[in-house]
């Protein structure tokens, strides 16, 4: 048997180094590194952008999102029907759960909140156009505007329609009870404004019997009373350039008595009789012979100009004629008188 020699174990050593080198880095270049198994995910319901507190939540706000099932917390609301019509309590962020405690409870809309002495007074504006489009937004100030067109026999009286600055400076809180702004809706609106206990009265006769509208007024709240400004109002006839109607002159009244009846007649100016009489800026008129009782002016058998107290005189139908209409009467020829003769 064939001793080995210190150098040839050497050698050997070296080698079997080198072959535990080379599998190492085998080894490790061939290896593929095992990675965890990654969490199971769920959709639920995310905010598209940032909702600000006092937002009624819509589906246009939510989308869905994937979040690791292990970090949804309880209270977290996993479907759009039980987001959408609640209004949100705080900020919430997009790209987030949603959770419970981030919204009103169902039907639950946020505490009013209006200063010492105001009231919150809920009005129809109509289209988009009386809300400036939708641009104005909660906790700003705005002026309304009010529009009388009035009814059919009316018009020349406010000369063909009337707008006004009711309000000058009043805080919108909200528009469609919702605090935040959004998007008006196409045929009607409803806004809620802070307002003086006054301003309140007036507002909703106003809102009874003509048109409102808000402009935004950038320079704060106003003085908190009826605008009284004449320059704040404009009529029709103001708009075209027209001149109101003249008012017609007061008729001349007399009464005749014969025996025991008694009727009052009126007469224009040009001395013709007027069958029927509506006083002007009257919606109604008190009987002569019975106080306290009211007739409609359009019903001629109540009118003041028929109504007698006893039988009419046979004559009361008869049109007198007036001074222009009577022919001056011939006058009698004079005698001449002679000249006396000088004896």
């Amino acid at each position: 048997m064939r001793r080995l020699t210190p150098a040839s174990l050497t050698m050997i050593m070296f080698g079997v180094v080198g072959l535990l080198v080379a599998a190492y880095i085998g080894k490790s270049l061939l290896a593929v590194e095992e990675k965890p198994p990654a969490p199971p995910m769920r959709n639920v319901p995310m905010a598209i952008a940032d909702i600000e507190p006092g937002t009624v939540i819509t589906e246009n706000h939510l989308g869905q999102g994937p979040f690791p099932v292990d970090r949804l917390a309880r209270d977290t609301l996993m479907v759009n029907r039980v987001v959408v019509g609640r209004v949100a309590k705080e900020l919430i962020k997009a790209a987030q759960p949603i959770h419970a405690n981030q919204l009103y409870k169902p039907g639950e809309l946020p505490p009013l909140e209006v200063a010492e002495g105001m009231r919150a007074v809920s009005i129809d504006i109509g289209d988009g156009d009386g809300i400036v489009d939708g641009l104005i937004k909660p906790g700003q100030f705005v002026d309304v505007l009010f529009t009388y067109v009035g009814v059919s026999g009316t018009l020349e009286r406010f000369q063909g329609g009337v707008t006004m600055r009711l309000f000058e400076g009043v805080r919108l809180i909200a528009i469609n009870r919702n605090m935040s702004q959004g998007r008006p809706d196409r045929l009607s609106n409803r806004v809620t404004l802070e307002l003086t206990e006054q301003q309140a009265n007036i507002i909703v006769l106003a809102e009874d019997r003509g048109a409102l509208t808000l402009t935004f007024n950038p320079n704060g709240r106003g003085h908190g009373g009826l605008s009284p400004l004449n320059e704040d109002r404009v009529t029709l006839f103001e708009i075209l350039g027209l001149k109101p109607p003249e008012t017609p002159p007061e008729p001349f009244v007399t009464e005749s008595y014969r025996g025991s009846s008694h009727a009052t007649l009126r007469f224009n100016e040009h001395g013709r009789r007027i069958e029927t009489y509506t006083p002007p800026d009257r919606d109604q008129f008190v009987l002569p012979s019975q106080p306290g009782k009211t007739a409609s002016p359009s019903n001629p058998s109540t009118s003041p100009s028929n109504r007698y107290d006893d039988a009419p005189p046979a004559d009361a139908d008869r049109v007198v004629p007036g001074p222009q209409d009577v022919p001056a009467a011939p006058r009698a020829p004079t005698a001449s008188r002679a000249a006396p003769t000088q004896k």
